[in-house]
């Protein structure tokens, strides 16, 4: 069964713990189709999300369109306490980018969510 948005909405918070990594999994696949509706689905559970959001940013091989769409779409509406446990991953895009997060703006949009909560 392919899952998709409508799938993890069914599960109860226990299950949906377990699948987090599966979604992520398929985001970082492009499996999933990256939408307002996955990223307010994904709000509602910061904590459980905080230690993917770490993992891509700091993945060997990052998928920068992920990466783009979590600094527009998910960082800013996370709660402040998640903000603050993410601001080292944030102040590494913004103050030392590689060549690529340069290129696609990463900086900048990483600095600008540090703007926005410090």
């Amino acid at each position: 069964m392919e899952k998709s948005i409508s799938y993890f909405q069914t599960l109860s918070h226990e299950q949906l713990t377990t699948e987090i990594p599966v979604l992520f999994q398929l985001l970082n696949e492009e499996k999933v189709a990256k939408s307002q509706e996955l990223a307010e689905f994904l709000l509602k559970y910061p904590n459980e999300i905080t230690p993917y959001i770490f993992e891509l940013f700091e993945s060997d091989t990052p998928n920068m369109k992920l990466i783009e769409w979590t600094l527009d779409t998910i960082i800013p509406q996370l709660p402040f306490f998640v903000k603050i446990a993410l601001e080292d991953s944030l102040q590494r895009i913004a103050q030392s980018p590689t060549d690529e997060e340069k290129s696609l703006g990463l900086d900048e949009k990483a600095l600008n969510v540090l703007n926005d909560f410090i």
